[in-house]
């Protein structure tokens, strides 16, 4: 604290003079500077063209066998069992591999999007298919969910499951054994049978099992006559990734059969578009991706591998415009018989099952776990990439401008005789400078643990009575969030304007930096684990304290507008005027609330975006109200 104190001494370097200095005109500079890279990663200049890492896979260079009337006739037999079993689909399904010559098991698990609220069963169906040459040590996945992300029968894909279950029977050269699994409840189904399958607890073991899980393929098939393209989904729900070596290689591998998988199922503009055109395609496309990799708005039930290490991705089709099928899919009427539905195209059906078929010939040679290729990675356009050192420079701008403005922060606060340049007084201005800090250091710290201990009861209070929060509608959360906003202005305000002794033991300066030093560690430790989490903390919490200062006393209209607009960026304001941009959901949908999804996001994948929104974005936010009312 003395060499800061006495930088402008003859005892200090030019350069921290230098720095302090200049530290208030820097921080905004800065900011503006990390906001202008986030602009530029859409230039097609910065781009990398993607490649192999690992060429042991070779990947689209073996001839394929996938679209025989053995494999036509394994899905046809998923049609039979299930329109005899009605709704005991599992046990149908588990008898068609079992006939297959797979090893079946079903698993019961509870399904419900938070842990104890709405006792939704389901079931998991797994078959195994062991490697002849292989002692069992390491397998591949193959998964499909019983409807897709966007709530439509996914029969199409469990049918194409247990025809390249058939395919998978008749050839002899695996060197990994193959697990199909078939899942009614979605992503939770599917975290369940992970974790049963890795020995965690668990209230539905698995006794059928194989080795080490390399990668995870999952298949999601809308009802259609034929696919246009397909869409990839890589995104985890805490903003895992899997190795870009495996996206490159279902790309390459799509298309050679014809059936681009493409980013999202987003298409690249036309080579002669208008340079602005393809800078606003790129743009969309990067948004798309840091959205969903920042809040865990996945597509697939690919997500839960990712966080177990297991590269993971799915592979969705997408219908052409003009498709008869999926037309009548989309009025609700194949809903209720989705094994009466009619099946693609043999053209369809060969295209993706030789794309599937392919990658899982390219898994089959890998030799070890994904590694060479890169796992922090944003994608602008399809067999194109930006690696981790084209975009992390945007978070050290970011880190940097709260730091100098907390710097420039902590000199300035104190009376002004404390920053004199004579040095015959330097003894003297550290002894009041070190008093100064015993008078209020405490008292601002006491101010920061007291709203952050708010945030930690809105953390713990979902996890001890859960249902007590969330059983009904999302308003109750909102509620019950506003009341502890409530209690804690009256608490803070009551510190502030209570009597003259605590008015005068509160630095707003001292304050400010101190939540500011405290954002730019947290922001700094993001942006090396989810980037774009690490950017949307900053849009919502770093500018906004970047740019909150106190206002004078008799300034009331000043006040007032400063707390309007804290409160339009705070939690509640987002999470209720942000659910269509952020989750997807539908604006009239309060059916699941960001609140809900985030909470259930964090119970079951260990997502941060819940304990950040708890123990930083909200308490941050009033923090910064409070220094708007510092006198």
């Amino acid at each position: 604290m003395s060499l800061v104190l006495s930088g402008q001494s003859e005892k200090t370097s030019a350069l921290l003079r230098a720095g302090r200095r200049h530290s208030a005109l820097l921080c905004y500079p800065l900011a503006a500077a990390s906001i202008a890279w986030l602009l530029l990663l859409p230039l097609s200049s910065l781009w990398n063209r993607a490649y192999f890492s690992e060429n042991a896979m070779m990947p689209g260079q073996v001839d394929l066998a996938f679209g025989a009337q053995s494999h036509l006739d394994a899905m046809a037999r998923v049609d039979a069992a299930l329109a005899r079993a009605g709704d005991a689909w599992a046990d149908a399904l588990a008898d068609v591999l079992g006939g297959i010559g797979l090893e079946t098991e079903v698993q019961r698990v509870v399904c419900d999007e938070v842990p104890g609220i709405g006792g939704r069963s389901g079931a998991n169906v797994h078959g195994i298919l062991r490697a002849a040459r292989s002692d069992s040590v390491e397998a591949l996945v193959v998964a499909a969910a019983w409807a897709t992300a966007e709530n439509a029968t996914n029969v199409n894909a469990v049918r194409l499951l247990a025809g390249l279950a058939q395919y998978a029977s008749e050839q002899v050269h695996w060197a990994k054994d193959i697990i199909f699994v078939v899942t009614d409840g979605g992503e939770p189904g599917i975290e369940a049978w992970l974790r049963a399958y890795h020995g965690l607890p668990s209230a539905a073991p698995l006794l059928v099992r194989s080795g080490v899980i390399q990668a995870a393929l999952s298949l999601e098939l809308p009802p259609a006559k034929a696919y246009a393209r397909m869409g990839l989904f890589m995104e985890g729900k805490a903003g895992q990734l899997p190795n870009l070596d495996f996206v490159n290689i279902v790309q390459h591998i799509s298309r050679v059969e014809r059936l681009p998988a493409l980013i999202h199922g987003v298409e690249d503009p036309p080579r002669r578009a208008a340079a602005w055109r393809r800078y606003l395609h790129s743009a969309r496309l990067l948004l798309r991706q840091m959205r969903s990799q920042a809040f865990g708005a996945s597509v697939g039930v690919h997500a839960p591998f990712l966080r177990y290490r297991i590269d993971a991705l799915t592979v969705a089709g997408i219908a052409r415009e003009n498709d008869p099928i999926a037309a009548v899919a989309r009025q609700g009427l194949l809903r209720d018989a989705p094994a009466d539905m009619p099946l693609p195209s043999p053209a369809a059906v060969r295209a993706v099952g030789r794309t599937v078929e392919s990658t899982l010939r390219s898994l089959n040679n890998l030799l070890e776990h994904f590694h060479q290729s890169f796992f922090f990675y944003i994608l602008p356009a399809n067999l194109r990439y930006l690696s981790i050192g084209d975009y992390i420079p945007a978070a050290g701008l970011m880190v940097a401008s709260l730091l100098f403005q907390a710097m420039h922060l902590w000199w300035m606060q104190g009376p002004d005789r404390l920053r004199a340049d004579d040095p015959r007084t330097r003894i003297e201005r550290i002894n009041a400078y070190h008093a100064l800090l015993r008078r209020t250091l405490p008292s601002s710290l006491a101010v920061v643990l007291r709203a952050h201990a708010l945030g930690l009861a809105l953390l713990a209070v979902p996890l001890v009575v859960p249902a007590a929060v969330l059983s009904h509608t999302t308003s109750t959360a909102y509620l019950f969030t506003m009341a502890l906003a409530s209690v804690s202005f009256v608490l803070h305000i009551a510190d502030i304007y209570g009597d003259a002794a605590a008015r005068a033991a509160i630095d707003w300066r001292q304050l400010k930096a101190l939540v500011e030093m405290y954002v730019a560690v947290v922001i700094a430790s993001l942006s090396v684990m989810n980037f774009s989490l690490a950017v949307a903390m900053f849009a919502v919490v770093g500018l906004p304290l970047l740019l909150t200062r106190a206002c004078r006393t008799d300034s009331r209209l000043r006040r007032v507008a400063g707390l309007a607009l804290l409160l339009a960026v705070s939690p509640l304001c987002m999470m209720t005027l942000g659910r269509n941009a952020v989750l997807g959901l539908h604006p009239l949908d309060f059916t699941s609330s960001p609140f809900r999804v985030f909470l259930g996001d964090f119970h079951h994948y260990a997502s941060l975006v819940y304990p950040l929104v708890c123990l930083v974005y909200w308490p941050v936010n009033l923090l910064c109200m409070i220094i708007v009312l510092a006198p």
